[in-house]
């Protein structure tokens, strides 16, 4: 019984550390200052149907042009302010053709009137994921 013990404690701090080895802080902070005219960041080029506007949905596109990153299997977005707690906002987006993903969007609220969104991006692939930290502005 000791010995079983001791195996299922080695393996649960294996996998701990593998979790812990694998999970990356997201990247620096990159500008998109017209998401709607779209920026690229590291090879993805993010771009939406219209100028973001709070709490009116938008089209948000992410594409692959980068031959060298790997095709992730899935894609997630979130949307938060420095310093503030926007709550649960992730959305998939979902793949549409090879280095296309795309979701419809809606950015909640800001009591406190503020413009300036910080959009998570998450592309998860095999045993890698990739994360971006994107700011921009909304508009009105």
């Amino acid at each position: 019984m000791k010995r079983a013990a001791m195996v299922c404690l080695r393996a649960v701090l294996a996998a701990t550390v593998l979790l812990t080895a694998c999970a990356r802080a997201p990247e620096t902070m990159h500008d998109c200052a017209n998401l709607s005219a779209g920026c690229r960041v590291d090879g993805v080029y993010l771009s939406s149907n219209q100028p973001p506007q709070i709490l009116k949905p938008f089209e948000l596109r992410m594409e692959i042009h980068d031959p060298a990153l790997t095709i992730p299997d899935e894609v997630y977005a979130s949307f938060g302010m420095e310093g503030m707690e926007m709550g649960l906002n992730r959305y998939r987006l979902i793949k549409k053709a090879e280095g296309l993903w795309v979701a419809e969007v809606n950015l909640p609220a800001c009591v406190r009137g503020r413009a300036d969104w910080t959009m998570l991006l998450e592309l998860h692939g095999g045993m890698r994921s990739q994360r971006y930290m994107i700011g921009f502005q909304t508009e009105g």
